[in-house]
This record gives C-alpha cells, sequence and structure tokens, in this order.
C-alpha cells in the first residue's frame, strides 16, 4: 500500500480551508464575496463514474488543488464585481434622475416667477401711463387734511420717504435672495406688488383726487392742453417715469394727482412684512429695524404733503390684508385650497397656478449662498443660518 503524502489527497476529500482563502475572505470586499457565497453559485463538477454533481457555494468544499480552488475564487470574485458595477449602475442612475428632476423643478420655478414678474410690469406700467394723463385733469385745490391743519408740511420729508422706501427694498430683497427657496419667495412678493399696483391703478382710472401740496404750482409740473404734439409729451413723461421707477424727490418739478392709494406705502409694507414672514426665527433684531424704516417712511409720505393720510391708511391696510391672506390661504394643504372661505377672493384663481408645485405649509426660513462660489461663502453662510434656527 502506497504512501500518502501530506500534499496530496483523493479528489473527494474535503481538508481544511486554507490560510490563503480565509484571507482572501477578510479583504476589502469581504461584505459582497460573503453575500455572494450564500447565494447559490450552482457550480458543477464531474465525478469518476460519470455522473454530474451541482455543488451550491454554501457547501462546496475547499481543495487544496490549485485549480479548483482558483476557480472557485474567479467565480466568487467575478460575481462580486458584477455586483459592485451593478449597485454603482443604479447609484448612477438615481442621480441622474434625480438630477433631471431639479432641473426640470427649477425650469418650472423659473418660468412661474418670469409670469409673476410680467404681471408687475404690467401693472406698474400702467400705473405709470395713468399718471401721465390724470396729471393735466385734476384739479389745483387741495383737500382739507387732519395732519395739514396739525403740521405743517416739510419739503424735505419727501426724500425721507423715498430714501426709506429704498432702504426697506434693500433689507427686504436681501432676505430674498438669501432665502432657500427664494424664487418661491420672490414670486410672491412680486405677485403681491402685481395685485396691489394693479388695484391701484383702477382707483386711479376712477377717481381723481387733487394734489395734495399746499405749493402745488412749485411742485407740480404746468397742466398742458391736448394739442397735435400731446403724445409725445405723454411719451416724454412715461419714459421719464419708467427709467426713475416712480422715485421723484430729485426732481425740481413732478407730475401730481397719483394719490389713492399711495405706491410708496405699497413697497414699504410689502417689504416690512416680508422680512417679518421670511427671516429666520432668531434674526428679531432685523425687524427693529425694518419697523422704524416702515412707519417713519410712512409718516413722512404725509408731513411732506406728497400724500393724504387716507392714502397712506387705506395703502397699509389693503396690504396688510392681502399679504396675510394670500400667506394664509396657501399655507393651507393643496387639497383644502379650493375649499377654503378665502378661496373666494378675486386674486385667489389668479395665484393658483403659481402656488401649484409649492409644498403644503410654511416655508423653513433657511438661508444659502445664492451664488457657485466662493466656498467659503457657503459654508460662512449655512454657520449663520444654523446659529439664527
Amino acid at each position: 500500500m502506497g504512501g500518502h503524502r501530506r500534499d496530496q489527497s483523493d479528489s473527494h476529500v474535503p481538508l481544511k480551508q486554507s490560510a490563503e482563502f480565509q484571507q482572501c475572505i477578510s479583504s476589502n470586499s469581504q461584505d459582497q464575496i460573503r453575500y455572494l457565497t450564500e447565494t447559490s453559485l450552482n457550480i458543477v463538477e464531474p465525478v469518476p463514474n460519470g455522473t454530474i454533481n451541482s455543488l451550491s457555494s454554501t457547501d462546496l468544499p475547499i481543495y487544496r488543488n490549485d485549480s479548483i480552488f482558483h476557480r472557485q475564487r474567479r467565480i466568487i470574485e467575478k460575481r462580486a464585481y458584477r455586483g459592485w458595477c451593478g449597485t454603482m449602475m443604479i447609484t448612477a442612475m438615481r442621480k441622474q434622475q434625480h438630477s433631471a428632476q431639479i432641473l426640470l423643478t427649477w425650469q418650472k420655478e423659473a418660468l412661474k416667477t418670469f409670469a409673476a414678474f410680467v404681471c408687475l410690469l404690467i401693472s406698474a406700467f400702467l400705473n405709470f401711463f395713468l399718471l401721465t394723463v390724470i396729471h393735466d385733469i385734476v384739479p389745483r385745490e387741495p383737500l382739507p387734511d387732519l395732519v395739514f391743519m396739525l403740521i405743517p408740511q416739510q419739503r424735505w420729508a419727501w426724500v425721507v420717504g423715498d430714501t426709506f422706501s429704498t432702504l426697506n427694498a434693500v433689507l427686504g430683497f436681501t432676505c430674498v435672495l438669501l432665502h432657500k427657496k427664494r424664487l418661491i419667495v420672490f414670486r410672491r412678493v412680486l405677485l403681491l406688488g402685481g395685485i396691489m399696483y394693479g388695484l391701484r391703478a383702477v382707483v386711479l382710472g376712477l377717481t381723481f383726487l387733487p394734489p395734495s401740496f399746499q405749493n402745488r404750482d412749485e411742485i407740480c409740473l404746468p397742466q398742458v392742453n391736448r394739442t397735435a404734439m400731446y403724445a409725445t409729451e405723454i411719451t416724454t413723461r412715461f419714459v421719464t417715469y419708467v427709467v426713475t421707477l416712480g422715485l421723484t424727490s430729485g426732481q425740481d418739478k413732478i407730475l401730481c394727482g397719483d394719490l389713492m392709494f399711495s405706491g410708496h406705502t405699497i413697497v414699504l409694507t410689502i417689504m416690512y412684512f416680508t422680512l417679518l414672514q421670511y427671516t429666520p426665527r432668531r434674526l428679531v433684531y432685523l425687524r427693529y429695524i425694518a419697523a422704524p424704516l416702515t412707519y417713519i417712511g410712512i409718516a413722512a409720505l404725509v408731513i411732506s404733503g406728497g400724500h393724504y393720510t387716507m392714502d397712506v391708511l387705506v395703502a397699509y391696510w389693503l396690504t396688510s390684508h392681502i399679504f396675510y391672506a394670500y400667506h394664509q390661504v396657501f399655507a393651507m394643504p393643496r387639497i383644502e385650497r379650493t375649499k377654503a372661505p378665502l378661496s373666494h377672493l378675486w386674486w385667489f384663481w389668479l395665484c393658483y397656478w403659481f402656488e401649484s408645485d409649492v409644498p403644503d405649509g410654511l416655508l423653513r426660513n433657511e438661508w444659502e449662498w445664492p451664488l457657485p462660489g466662493p466656498i467659503c461663502m457657503h459654508h460662512f453662510v449655512q454657520r449663520i443660518s444654523d446659529k439664527l434656527q
């Protein structure tokens, strides 16, 4: 009987797993190989009697024979590689689909924001056009006003009203620009401005109030007759107001008659409420800056004689009601909006399409740097936003 060497074995005698294979299993791809070895690999091996045995990888013995050992190892590694490639491919496809969905959502939001901007432009241009015509129609004797009786008109206060309106707008749009949902917030500001200036255009075209200035001849431009050159005069006035955005404090003489209700008060109020609504919770001190700017600016409009007291009161009252009614109805769940009592307001269906893709509830007031770079600004704004929550 021949001797049996330690480095040889019969073809069907299983031995212990070699240290080399155990080291392979504990490599970086251990998890993937374990997963594949636990599943059936169905390795087919011939046996001496001519039959075929199908062996599962969990039952497959490890042989010292190099060819069988390396064959099993190659099969396991190939399956592991295929599984890794499949996982990477699925991950890449999901990332691509997610990026495409984000791009589609951004395009829809940008389109709606542009449409809201067009609405505001139409309303503003209509106001400018009506002013160029109303100036030659309104009477010249001012109406009595309680504030005018108590406080003499101060021309310098008109500059204060313009300046505070501009500062409030800068603060408001800075808040909008830093907001993480800036397109949604910006669109809402544009829509509210379009609604208010559209309503103002209707009022301006129906009732003509005389200028509130006591020294109107020194402040208001002279009225002109409707001559052949009247269209040219109207065009010149319109272009002037478009270029200056309605800010007239730097002009010697201005067009008069756009009184009911105050456009400056609309800007001051919308920007103030935007700061209240969309600043982070702990940024309280910014509200203490915006509130004096708003109310002192409104008071300056009356003290200067640029508006009657009722002009600014009506403008503040209408703007505050429409602003918070808008945010209340569109903070509701989408399926409940059309059934809410506020859905019967005339502007609801005008704004319904603009809010169709906005998530339910209030927006989370988080800040984000709006530009691609620099990276340090992204981290800086993110840290500030986290501290202000």
